[in-house]
């Protein structure tokens, strides 16, 4: 199974496509030069920033700053002094939601709500302490209308223990039954099918990923590590009007 790469490759490719229709307005130099650092990619998005004579490009989920000459290049963060927000991580965040948007559920392990308010893109380790306690407060996410996406990252790698113990949640008919009980010690049956599990671990990067559970917010903004379900309703902002609230 394929398809979340393919989705990826498909979101960037759509982006592409904005790039192309406004590429005239962007320098020659600019595009050269890219082009000559990364000749493998075509970067997703480039545009000018609110510095004169600076362009962000975009690639996948990394982000580069080039002067408008191809000179200099400027790999690290940009900070709005003023506003005191970090352009560079609004920036990634908004690459990260593009590409959540493209990922298929049907190689996800999904928890859904009656109702969707918000959603989270979990990886996730079946032998991870930290996953399983968040795993242990579902109910009050999904009751509070919190979407629960499940990517399977076993930290140890392929053929670990960990691994197989992926492979047998995903080959199960009742996947989402199949990873509560796995995560709750129930040893499962061996199994063996065709799984995504590769492509998850290869995303997994995409997303800045150093450990698990990695949650991702339908937002792009990331949660590199555990937080308790009140904790994350909190951030989610459910239930009352904000500035980030979904519509």
């Amino acid at each position: 199974m394929k398809k979340i790469i393919a989705n990826v490759v498909s979101v960037v490719a759509m982006s592409l496509v904005l790039f192309q229709v406004s590429a005239a307005e962007i320098p020659q130099a600019v595009t050269a030069q890219l082009q000559n650092l990364v000749p493998s990619k075509v970067p997703s998005m480039v545009r000018e920033t609110p510095v004169p004579g600076l362009y962000e490009a975009r690639f996948d989920t990394s982000i580069l700053y080039i002067s408008a000459d191809g000179r200099y290049l400027i790999d690290g963060s940009m900070l709005d002094m003023v506003q005191r927000k970090n352009l560079t991580e609004v920036s990634v965040e908004a690459a990260r939601a593009e590409v959540l948007n493209g990922l298929d559920e049907s190689e996800m392990v999904v928890y859904a709500p009656e109702q969707t308010k918000r959603t989270l893109t979990i990886f996730t380790d079946i032998d991870c302490p930290y996953c399983v306690r968040l795993h242990e407060e579902r109910q009050a996410l999904l009751d509070a209308g919190v979407k629960l996406r499940y990517l399977l990252y076993p930290r140890a790698g392929i053929n670990s223990p960990s691994y197989d113990k992926s492979v047998n949640v995903w080959c199960s008919k009742d996947r989402a039954q199949a990873m509560t009980d796995a995560k709750s010690g129930v040893e499962l049956e061996s199994s063996s099918c065709e799984t995504p599990i590769v492509s998850h671990i290869k995303l997994a990067s995409a997303f800045g990923l150093k450990g698990t559970p990695h949650i991702v917010i339908d937002d792009g903004e990331v949660i590199g590590g555990y937080m308790p379900a009140k904790n994350l309703l909190q951030k989610l902002e459910i239930g009352r009007a904000s500035c980030r609230e979904r519509v």
